[in-house]
Order: structure tokens, then C-alpha cells, then sequence
């Protein structure tokens, strides 16, 4: 009865709505939001699509702004890469950082591997982040990393959502619509990409004419970074959407940029959705930032 009951209260891009918590945990009987997220679990775990492992993954985050749940899985891509594969904590943080969310509150199925301490750890904040851990309870990121490397340590700050890069356009492909561009620039703002010092987004259409984006977010560490192609493709999964509905994807980045996303973009794409077509938009960030 508690798992209908918090099931159908996941709204549109899996996410519980902060202001239905109150009446769900008096529904449920269940004695705390921490609860509640334990009991989402599940749930989190069927958005999970690894088809290679076969080993799904699930995370419930609690945004401080608003209250509410977001949930996250693991996604992995046969004939891609290992490093093309999203873990769960990714999914959530990334997801969270589009939707201007900050997670200080985490439930996961299985204890973080230290790949997704480094990649939480990037963002503004995390050193407030409890973590719930299947096994020993609530614990801080700094328990489970301590002595950890990022983003103070080269200087500069945590990913942000409240962070916003305006962006000039230099060149865009003749047939991108308006609308596609606009989001994508939209998208590109906010890329959290000091390493790099080159903003990179992604912009798909789908069949129906849906747009989704993805902004790149880098990392300390690099490896554990978020390219913008798998950032869109959190929101396409969060969505309940399909790979093969992407019908064109336009990535915007800055020219010579020392990361370059365009050779990944296009191996991945040519995987998930080897009819869509990919475009390239040049820009930079505006020169009053």
C-alpha cells in the first residue's frame, strides 16, 4: 500500500512536488521525509535502464529550495563506452542543477562509488550534504570522502544553479529553429565549465517537436565530469522518453575550446539514434561577463 501511494505521487519528470510531502507522509504513516525518499527507492530503480550490467541503481534527492524529490538511475549505452555510461548519483545531481535545485539530502539504493563522492563533491554546497547510506546510516560527503580534492582547491567555486553565463552567438547552422536555439543558449548559460573555460550544451528535438537540453559540468578531477549530450539524455529519461524519438541535436560550444565535445557527441549519438543529425553552433561566452 505505501509503495502505491508513493508512486503515484511522482509527477511529470519523476519528481515529488515539496508541497505534497506533508500530506504523503500522513497518508503512508511513514515518520519522515528521510523515509519517504527510502521508500521511492524502488521506483528510482525502474527509471534505471543498464543493460549491460542488468544492475539497477536508484537516488532520491531532496531539493533545498523547494522540498522537492527527485529521483535518479543509473543509464549504461551497449556499443558505447564505460565512460559513456551515467551513474545513478549523476543522474540526480545533473538533473537537479537543470531543474536550479540543490540536493542537500540523499537516498540511494547502493552505497556511492567513489566515482560519484568526486562528482557530487563538484557542486556548491555538497559540503552540507547528508547522505543516507543503505548501510551505516546518515552520513556526510566528507565521511565518505575525506581529505577530497575540488573545486576550492584549484580556486574556483562549486557548480551552481544559480550560476548564469551569457553567451554571444557566432555562428548557428542555417536550419536550427529559433525555438532550438534559444533553448540551447539558455542551456549553455548554465554549463559549469571553469576548467575547460568553454560553456558546452546540447539542444535535441525530438519527433514530436520537443526540445530537450543538456549543459556540460565539469569536474576537479575531469573523468567524473557531465558531458552535455548525456545531461540531455538525463532529462529524456526522466521524462519517459525514448533514444530513438531524438530527430536532431545542435551542440553549442566555443571554437578551439580545449574540451570538444563534437567527436563524443556524434560516436553516441550514431549509437542511441543513428538517424539523428547532428549540428554544431559556435559561441562564446558575452564579453561584458
Amino acid at each position: 500500500m505505501t509503495e502505491v501511494a508513493v508512486t503515484a505521487a511522482i509527477g511529470p519528470g519523476h519528481v515529488v512536488s515539496g508541497a505534497s510531502v506533508p500530506g504523503l507522509l500522513a497518508a503512508t504513516g511513514l515518520a519522515d521525509v528521510a523515509a519517504l525518499m527510502q521508500a521511492l527507492l524502488p521506483a528510482a530503480q525502474r527509471l534505471a535502464r543498464p543493460p549491460i550490467s542488468q544492475f539497477r541503481v536508484g537516488a532520491v534527492g531532496r531539493a533545498a529550495e523547494t522540498g522537492d524529490l527527485i529521483l535518479g538511475a543509473n543509464l549504461e549505452f551497449p556499443g558505447g563506452t564505460t565512460a559513456d555510461t551515467i551513474h545513478a548519483e549523476q543522474f540526480l545531481f545533473t538533473r537537479a542543477h537543470s531543474l536550479g535545485a540543490t540536493i542537500d539530502l540523499l537516498a540511494v539504493s547502493a552505497r556511492p562509488c567513489g566515482h560519484c563522492r568526486q562528482f557530487m563533491n563538484e557542486f556548491a554546497g555538497s559540503e552540507g550534504l547528508t547522505i543516507l547510506d543503505p548501510e551505516a546510516g546518515p552520513l556526510s560527503l566528507g565521511d565518505m570522502l575525506p581529505w577530497r580534492f575540488g573545486p576550492t582547491d584549484l580556486g574556483m567555486a562549486g557548480a551552481s544553479p544559480a550560476a548564469h553565463l551569457p553567451l554571444v552567438t557566432l555562428e548557428a547552422p542555417a536550419a536550427a529553429a529559433p525555438e532550438v536555439i534559444a533553448d540551447l543558449l539558455e542551456a549553455g548559460a548554465r554549463a559549469h565549465t571553469p576548467y575547460g573555460r568553454a560553456p558546452a550544451a546540447i539542444a535535441l528535438r525530438l519527433t514530436d517537436g520537443t526540445i530537450l537540453t543538456g549543459a556540460a559540468i565539469e569536474n576537479a578531477a575531469y573523468n567524473p565530469g557531465m558531458p552535455p549530450l548525456q545531461a540531455a539524455l538525463i532529462t529524456l529519461v526522466a521524462q519517459g522518453r525514448d533514444y530513438g524519438e531524438i530527430d536532431t541535436a545542435v551542440l553549442g560550444r566555443v571554437p578551439g575550446a580545449a574540451f570538444d565535445h563534437a567527436a563524443s557527441s556524434a560516436r553516441l549519438l550514431s549509437i542511441i539514434a543513428p538517424g539523428a543529425l547532428l549540428e554544431t553552433l559556435s559561441w562564446q561566452p558575452h564579453a561584458s561577463s
